[in-house]
């Protein structure tokens, strides 16, 4: 077995002190950098009823699955309907955004981004908020 220079870690949802990212809503930063990553950084978002996050760009690869609820997953003007267990993948730089699609029921996602760029160099992750113009819906364009 190869020796590696890091170690497994445990992180538990109930130790993690959510913050809101945006209007209605909250992170749980469950496996950061600082856990000891070297490649991947993961977390848990939760949805109020019919709030999104903003049209961004990341500077790395994101996935993300839906745990709970429904959502509309905004990319580059396709709108794609997302149920439980449907899992997303957004490359670097492409503009998207998730909304809750339902007005009553609280939407739950799992997103993991990657720590390395498109050259696997190892960056910092960013965040980068872009025009809702280039999230929106454009007619004929196909993506799923």
């Amino acid at each position: 077995m190869k020796n590696i220079s890091y170690k497994p870690v445990i992180s538990k949802y109930k130790e993690i002190e959510p913050f809101e990212m945006d209007e209605g809503v909250m992170f749980h930063e469950m496996m950061m950098k600082e856990m000891g990553t070297k490649t991947i950084i993961a977390g848990l978002a939760t949805f109020k009823p019919n709030k999104s996050l903003p049209c961004h760009i990341h500077n790395v690869e994101e996935s993300v699955t839906i745990l709970k609820g429904s959502a509309f997953c905004d990319v580059e003007g396709v709108r794609t309907f997302l149920e439980p267990y449907d899992t997303s993948f957004i490359p670097a730089n492409i503009p998207h955004r998730f909304v809750n699609a339902s007005d009553s029921e609280e939407l739950i996602i799992l997103w993991a981004y990657s720590q390395v760029d498109e050259s696997l160099k190892q960056v910092e992750v960013e965040r980068i908020i872009v025009e809702t113009d280039l999230c929106m819906i454009q007619k004929n364009k196909r993506f799923f």
